[in-house]
């Protein structure tokens, strides 16, 4: 099976980038996740407050990323902000003494997400992503507007 040239040309350059901030803000939320509950959340309820605070958190990263992928500007703050709220969240830690090399691990992953949403690369995969949304768009208001033949049988 064939793709597009644009499409293949596309996936080619910025393909790995994209995956490079979204594995890294996974790893960055799943850690940070794991010493919030075993540090800030150590006697809490965990029947409902444990798989539903992990499912908000899943979903928003999910939906965030989707949003990039769609050509959506606020996607990509939402990961931003996600990154800062987990070096935020993580930074009090230190308090309870965790495993350092998770902490520091969780802290670099974090900058490093921020780091890559912040490159040229992956702004210029946005800019074009967000031509394509327009495209679409155009597109789809074209087709709307143009009206609709009835064949006779």
């Amino acid at each position: 099976m064939s793709r597009h040239p644009d499409l293949q040309k596309f996936l080619d350059r910025y393909f790995m980038v994209f995956l490079a901030g979204y594995f890294l803000s996974l790893y960055a939320m799943a850690g940070t996740f794991s010493l919030v509950w075993s540090t800030y959340c150590r006697d809490c309820s965990r029947e409902i407050n444990y798989p539903l605070s992990l499912g908000v958190l899943v979903v928003t990263l999910v939906t965030a990323h989707a949003a990039v992928v769609r050509g959506r500007d606020w996607g990509v703050w939402m990961v931003a902000a996600l990154c800062i709220g987990s070096v935020v969240f993580l930074l009090p830690t230190y308090g309870f003494r965790p495993h350092m090399g998770i902490f520091l691990s969780i802290i670099v992953v974090a900058l490093l997400a921020l780091l890559v949403l912040n490159s040229k690369r992956y702004r210029a995969m946005r800019v074009l992503l967000a031509e394509y949304r327009n495209k679409r768009q155009v597109e789809r208001a074209s087709k709307a507007q143009r009206p609709k033949v009835r064949r006779s049988r």
